[in-house]
């Protein structure tokens, strides 16, 4: 086997061997956002809004992913009414971005939100040229998510929203 094929057996059995769970301890959530999202500076380098996430996900249908009982991603999710949630927030450790774990998140939450019409998410916008962020956007496309609008200053005028749908039905 060649050394491409073996990492592609890596990465695919990774994805197998990931646990999925809801965590309903607000402190549990709150460390393991706290502890993942600050291991993303390059995604979440801003201070008061990785405390903003920490404190908020006390509150939100939160699903950590494990390996080896070993935190390495997590997504929250805000319910904004009969219809429509959102990715609050998600993180992935890394090293462990790529591998089909942030797609078994989503997964896991399309099975939670089964009676709902719309999984929503924000994100950097494209007209802010950051190379992380044109992954991030790649992988939401990737997973089911279209681009709806662009907010130029919900954050800020060097941070434009731009803001994704999906439809669950």
């Amino acid at each position: 086997m060649g050394s491409k094929e073996a990492v592609n057996n890596e990465i695919e059995d990774l994805s197998k061997i990931i646990e999925l769970r809801e965590e309903t301890d607000p402190d549990v959530k709150s460390k393991i956002c706290k502890k993942i999202l600050e291991e993303l500076p390059d995604h979440f380098g801003i201070p008061q809004a990785v405390d903003d996430y920490v404190q908020k996900v006390k509150d939100q249908f939160f699903v950590l992913a494990k390996l080896s009982n070993k935190p390495v991603g997590f997504i929250a999710i805000r319910d904004h009414n009969e219809f429509t949630s959102e990715v609050y927030v998600m993180g992935i450790l890394k090293e462990f971005q790529g591998r089909c774990i942030g797609k078994r998140l989503i997964e896991k939450v399309e099975q939670h939100l089964k009676n709902k019409k719309y999984l929503t998410v924000k994100t950097l916008s494209p007209s802010n040229l950051d190379k992380g962020y044109e992954k991030t956007r790649a992988f939401y496309r990737g997973v089911g998510f279209l681009p709806l609008e662009e907010f130029t200053t919900l954050w800020d005028e060097n941070n434009p929203c731009l803001f994704m749908i999906k439809s669950l039905n």
